[in-house]
């Protein structure tokens, strides 16, 4: 094995924590210039897709559970959705909980327009981008309508 001397460890370090900050803001190509004593170091990260950058602007950070048909206009929680197929992604909880005729979506579907929410579910107000439904910090559920 190699031998490195402390200085040739800590900008090594450098480069790698440059790369990871790189990488996860989502930059598509960023030029970082290190300067340990005694070395400078200039690195371009390139993100491998633009995935990394979706990451980083607040969509899905898992992938869909599936798609959901909406038969007929519904409201839940003063939310209306139009129907059409819906993707789902759940965020600390799992799938089968969400999905299908007893998962929790089809159950919110079929409350009354001006019924609750279950407890401890929330719509999330002010959310960005597709409704978000919530039970707790971490956990819930997106639906994005992708077709009539």
């Amino acid at each position: 094995m190699a031998s490195m001397t402390v200085q040739q460890f800590k900008s090594t370090v450098v480069v790698l924590l440059l790369s990871t900050i790189a990488v996860s803001c989502g930059s598509k190509t960023e030029v970082l210039t290190s300067t340990v004593p005694r070395t400078t170091t200039t690195v371009a990260v390139e993100s491998p897709s633009t995935t990394a950058t979706s990451s980083s602007t607040g969509g899905p950070k898992t992938p869909p559970c599936g798609t959901f048909e909406v038969v007929t206009t519904e409201l839940i929680a003063g939310q209306q959705f139009s129907p059409g197929q819906y993707q789902i992604n759940a965020f600390g909880i799992p799938c089968e909980e969400v999905m299908g005729d007893t998962g929790l979506f089809s159950q919110f579907l079929q409350l009354k327009d001006d019924e609750d929410l279950p407890e401890p579910w929330r719509f999330l107000e002010g959310a960005v981008g597709a409704p978000k439904f919530v039970s707790g910090p971490a956990v819930g559920f997106r639906v994005q309508r992708i077709s009539d």
